[in-house]
């Protein structure tokens, strides 16, 4: 089944705005949906919408890779402080009869 492409360019604004909506209160992104393509070239007079809306993609795909290396910086600072399994032992045994 086809879809018209003022279709699929109104179903990925409305992905955009959940992801969106998403990062904005901290909440899980919503799962990809799967979607037909339209057949037939992207007519003309939809060219600049379709644009601002791969922009839009893009600059969450460069929000998720700020984001990825920043949590990336933060495990590896974490891993640093981490204990032996010596030192992580909290109680000790005191012979106080000999």
């Amino acid at each position: 089944m086809s879809i018209q492409w003022t279709t699929l360019l109104d179903e990925i604004e409305a992905d955009l705005a959940a992801v969106e909506a998403a990062l904005a209160d901290h909440s899980a992104p919503p799962q990809p949906a799967e979607r037909s393509q339209p057949v037939g070239p992207l007519p003309a007079e939809l060219a600049p919408r379709a644009e601002l809306l791969l922009a839009r993609t893009r600059r969450l795909e460069g929000r998720a890779e700020v984001d990825r290396d920043r949590i990336g910086t933060s495990l590896r600072a974490l891993a640093g402080r981490h204990q032996s399994p010596e030192q992580a032992r909290t109680g000790r045994l005191i012979d106080v009869a000999g």
